[in-house]
């Protein structure tokens, strides 16, 4: 893979995917909003060509790009629960599959979701039943089965990959757990927290970017998930990370209503097997490096 394209590369996975790909040597054309407000992550980054282009315009990418290997489709918006918002994606999506292949791209890589597989408390593997019970995980499910037979239909080589909890910085506003507890910690204020008492799994970021690249460069295609594959109760890994950053301060479990989101404990043996892949950061030094960037 010498060459990428990747939609959302200002987001949180886009960007650290774009930094994993420039750090391995692939030129990449990265597919920004017209006039995003983030574009400035992209600053000083070499390697790479921006394209400001919305996903409703995708098709006309052949004008700014003629070729590409691979192509990385992580764009995706609209609230959680807003069904109009989220169905105008799988319209998108089949419309960058298709572009793709205009411009001869031999591999599409989209990002999927832990919502797919709806509130689990069983281990997940890729064969799980898929249950999604929100307008988010309806959608990312249904676009998955319409790329799938798409990319089929016209020859694409196709991987669809189920992202579980990432964290690390640029995480689009404090919106992730771990974020939230760091700017808690590092403002000495006491957070809002459920019960914590589910079985957990933290990947960070890097480890998650270098994943979808090694992905990339095999060619590897399928289903998989993308998580540590590691799991502790939740309140554990918080306890932890509040020890390391600022031991003083209370964690209020159980305060912030109750968790509806069932359990996080995923098999990513699949992915470990087809990439020889595996998570090279512990979360102590995952949150050690969040804490360090988090403060810049």
């Amino acid at each position: 893979m010498k060459t990428a394209i990747v939609t959302g590369a200002t987001g949180f996975i886009g960007h650290w995917l774009l930094k994993e790909l420039v750090e391995n040597d692939v030129f990449v054309y990265a597919i920004c909003r017209r006039n995003s407000s983030r574009l400035s992550r992209l600053a000083n980054l070499p390697n790479i060509e921006i394209i400001e282009l919305d996903m409703e315009d995708i098709a006309q990418l052949p004008g700014y790009c003629s070729q590409a290997d691979t192509f990385y489709h992580l764009a995706w918006e609209g609230g959680r629960e807003d069904f109009l918002a989220q169905i105008k994606n799988i319209h998108c999506a089949a419309l960058a599959l298709q572009t793709a292949k205009t411009i001869g791209v031999k591999h599409f890589i989209m990002t999927g979701s832990q919502a797919e597989y709806g509130i689990c408390f069983d281990r997940v593997d890729e064969n799980h039943i898929t249950n999604p019970i929100t307008a988010y995980g309806v959608c990312k499910l249904s676009a998955y089965w319409t790329l799938k037979v798409l990319a089929e239909q016209i020859s694409v080589l196709f991987t669809w990959v189920r992202i579980f909890s990432v964290y690390g910085n640029d995480d689009s506003n404090n919106k992730l757990l771990i974020s939230y507890l760091v700017d808690c910690l590092q403002q000495n204020k006491e957070p809002g927290l459920t019960e914590c008492g589910q079985l957990w799994d933290f990947l960070y970021a890097k480890d998650a970017a270098n994943a979808l690249y090694l992905l990339g460069i095999k060619e590897k295609t399928g289903v998989y998930n993308l998580a540590s594959g590691e799991s502790r109760i939740l309140k554990d890994f918080l306890v932890e990370a509040r020890d390391l950053l600022n031991p003083d301060i209370k964690l209020n479990f159980g305060t912030n209503g109750n968790c509806t989101q069932g359990a996080l404990n995923v098999n990513v043996d699949k992915i470990k097997m087809a990439t020889g892949w595996a998570p090279k950061t512990s979360f102590r030094e995952g949150i050690l490096k969040f804490k360090k960037s988090h403060a810049l």
